[in-house]
């Protein structure tokens, strides 16, 4: 039990947090709530892990899509499909890319995102606190605390902070960290040298707060841990002090929020967020994390090129690519063991061993295709190989092999991560393949395509018709005009995976009869499309640019943790620009784009 008077101390200076999870604000600075980008024409909104993002990749007039990468604006030329091509009527020109560009992204005014303070989301919390406190951090904030909600799958700004749920299981997690440190207090400050004097513990305790914080603490806010700190020592021991700071830190605003408030007169965010505002948002990370010091965050920002420079250590770190394949899980929907429902009285050998072992193959997949110099998006959507494990042999139709390893599939079947069982697992019903489920996902995460709800009289049971197959069945339900505008996009993404039983296995019948996943689309840029195969399907998709544009909104939602404003329309139209020109679809490359932009770094005052 803690001394009563070092407990009042303790709760005057953890006040500010008090305030935070009461929704008072987090720290009396900032006189704004975040603000929600607007919602934006033709979009769907919200969404969750089983229906998908909302999209919003309507296409737009206007716009050139011209400007500089130093603003975020979009580029001019391009290898678009230039020229024409003969059509009914006469000579139809096809736009070049950069016209494309200026269709999803017509917006010409970029515009700085808004001020902002918001809580680390857990994984930062591990990642922060491990840097921190490596010794003593022996289980995670993942495990300890519950999840945030999510909006379209994405932990966003606006849903980070403290609630009565989460409060508790953090401050316990903390607890358990404080009660280590007291086991060994010198393995975070070690003033037994100097006989504990006070200048040594003064400057030991003001190095620790200030790294916990990032090197955005002032001078005066300092002073009271230090003070607080050094009292402590002489009155309770440094055993208990020690223990008692590191409580108290990490409980901090300061430690669990990271802001976006304090800028320049050119509305830059000032050095230590900035590199703060980098480090996390690339790497889930702090910068000590990446080989970069918060004490001296200047040196790495001072100039266009050192920024550049630390841009590139940074996604250059393994903290950045784990982030690329939290991003990659968090955009494909794909489920953990525990949370697929797939009834076991209709796939019994669906076990809780298979479903761990899909899970383990897409992640494992992911790892592997990311972890290149400069990954491309086809290493992802066109490889013809997996991680095949013995559990999960049986649904690529193979012998278990003695040890998982990476082989070579069926390249008529399967072509990269949209054919593994683990994720078109994770957009099945319990039952039955639910391609519509799977149809919704890819309209809305995939495609961005625009999704309105149904109407509230129709009745959304799916027929059960004896001898049909899924299809017909779904054909049955939705052929009426007032479906059709939200089917006509639904039905062909899911009927293009029904060779996939609800467990991702390869399949040509359907209540004893022939799968036809063959469709037909006239949605895309590139034209109308016909294809008989999941695999042609694929390939035609995952390279238009529809598709395109809709990984690169889908990068930005994930990576700043909000929705798209139209001000950010000239960055998104650089960042698409660059990923579709030449089809580069260089991964890595977008995030350079993004945060090299003018308005990665820059903020401004709510209007």
């Amino acid at each position: 039990m803690r001394p009563v008077s070092l407990r009042f101390t303790r709760r005057t200076v953890e006040l500010p947090l008090i305030f935070a999870v009461l929704g008072l604000g987090c720290t009396g600075t900032i006189d704004e709530a975040p603000t929600k980008a607007r919602d934006r024409a033709a979009t769907g909104s919200g969404g969750n892990a089983s229906t998908g993002a909302g999209g919003n990749a309507s296409t737009g007039a206007g716009g050139n899509g011209t400007g500089t990468t130093g603003s975020g604006g979009g580029s001019t030329g391009g290898n678009g499909a230039g020229g024409s091509a003969p059509g009914d009527g006469g000579v139809v020109t096809t736009p070049t890319l950069a016209e494309i560009a200026a269709q999803y992204f017509p917006g010409q005014t970029a515009t700085n995102p808004l001020k902002r303070v918001f809580r680390l989301t857990r994984t930062q919390l591990d990642i922060t606190t491990k840097t921190l406190l490596p010794q003593h951090v022996t289980t995670t904030a993942v495990a300890s605390v519950p999840r945030d909600p999510l909006q379209t799958n994405y932990e966003y700004a606006d849903n980070l902070s403290f609630n009565p749920a989460n409060f508790t299981p953090y401050t316990n997690w903390v607890t358990q960290i404080a009660t280590a440190v007291k086991a060994a207090p010198t393995s975070v400050i070690d003033c037994t040298a100097s006989a504990n004097s006070p200048a040594c513990l003064t400057d030991q305790a003001k190095k620790f707060v200030s790294k916990a914080f990032r090197g955005t603490a002032p001078d005066a806010a300092l002073a009271r841990y230090t003070d607080f700190f050094t009292a402590s020592v002489a009155t309770y021991g440094a055993p208990s002090a020690t223990s008692e700071l590191v409580d108290l830190t990490l409980t901090s605003p300061s430690y669990v929020f990271r802001d976006e408030v304090l800028t320049d007169t050119a509305s830059l965010l000032l050095p230590a967020q900035q590199l703060q505002n980098i480090t996390y948002t690339l790497a889930d990370a702090p910068p000590e994390t990446v080989g970069l010091s918060s004490a001296t965050p200047t040196s790495y920002l001072s100039t266009p090129a050192l920024v550049q420079k630390t841009v590139d250590q940074v996604l250059a770190s393994a903290e950045a690519r784990a982030k690329l394949l939290r991003f990659f899980v968090a955009w494909l929907e794909v489920k953990e063991p525990d949370e697929f429902t797939i009834a076991a009285s209709v796939f019994p050998e669906f076990t809780p061993e298979v479903a761990a072992a899909v899970v383990t193959e897409t992640k494992t997949f992911l790892e592997r295709q990311l972890s290149t110099l400069a990954p491309k998006m086809k290493d992802v959507t066109e490889s013809t190989q997996s991680f095949v494990s013995s559990a999960g042999a049986f649904l690529y139709g193979k012998m278990p092999p003695t040890t998982a390893a990476f082989m070579e599939l069926d390249p008529t079947q399967r072509l990269g991560i949209f054919t593994q069982p683990g994720v078109l697992a994770s957009h099945s019903g319990p039952t039955t393949t639910r391609l519509v489920k799977r149809g919704v996902f890819f309209t809305r995460k995939v495609m961005c395509l625009p999704l309105g709800q149904p109407p509230p009289d129709v009745d959304l049971t799916v027929p059960t018709t004896a001898g049909a197959t899924e299809r017909q069945r779904i054909e049955t339900a939705t052929t009426q005009p007032r479906c059709a505008a939200c089917h006509g996009f639904i039905n062909p993404f899911g009927f293009m995976q029904e060779n996939f039983d609800a467990i991702g296995r390869w399949r040509t019948l359907d209540e004893g009869k022939p799968v036809d996943p063959s469709i037909t689309v006239g949605f895309l840029d590139e034209g109308k499309l016909t294809v008989s195969s999941p695999v042609e399907a694929l390939k035609a998709f995952t390279r238009s640019l529809r598709f395109q544009q809709c990984f690169a909104r889908q990068l930005f939602r994930f990576y700043t943790g909000r929705e798209e404003a139209t001000g950010d329309d000239p960055l998104l139209r650089q960042m698409f620009f660059d990923f579709a020109n030449n089809g580069k679809q260089d991964i890595v490359g977008m995030l350079h784009t993004l945060a090299g932009s003018s308005a990665f770094s820059r903020r401004s005052e709510a209007p």
